[in-house]
């Protein structure tokens, strides 16, 4: 005669725990969208069609956009939208800077003109680097902020810039 025993014991607490976490997943997957909770942002949130991407964001994610490592990552474009929209500037100034430098150099920070030497998204001279008291660099982040410095000191705003390269075909 063959006699068996068997041993079951049974840990309560695991058993209650993975009954609670069963529960607990179960009631997130099932709850009606209209029962979340509303995302209530006082910001704005914009959307602009840039040539790689379209992008929404507000001005407090556009900051923490710049702010983080991967920003390296992002084309010129981006960069220069996040920076003029973090600094508070109308989407009409970006839209004037977005012509100005799509015109310049299509926002390539190695654009180079063989005839000038003007080199960079701004399409600076290489007195102007000197005068500005910048280093020439083909890094995009660095060009844009120097770009705008340029801009506000030299028009006040990228809409004047523009309008002035409307007229001459520089600026």
């Amino acid at each position: 005669m063959l006699n068996i025993r068997i041993n079951f014991t049974v840990d309560v607490k695991k058993v209650l725990r993975v009954i609670g976490a069963l529960v607990l997943v179960s009631t997130q997957m099932f709850t009606p969208a209209h029962a979340l909770p509303a995302q209530t942002s006082k910001e704005k949130v914009v959307t602009v069609s840039l040539d790689y991407l379209t992008v929404n964001t507000t001005r407090t994610d556009a900051k923490k956009a710049l702010a983080s490592t991967y920003v390296k990552y992002f084309d010129a474009q981006t960069i220069a939208f996040l920076t003029e929209y973090s600094a508070g500037k109308s989407m009409t100034e970006w839209k004037c800077l977005n012509s100005l430098w799509s015109h310049e150099s299509h926002f390539n920070p190695k654009a180079l003109n063989m005839g000038s030497h003007a080199f960079g998204i701004a399409q600076f001279l290489p007195s102007t680097w000197g005068n500005y008291n910048v280093k020439k660099t083909a890094v995009a982040q660095l060009q844009i902020k120097y770009g705008l410095r340029y801009i506000q000191q030299r028009y006040g705003d990228a809409c004047n810039a523009w309008t002035f390269w409307q007229r001459n075909g520089w600026y």
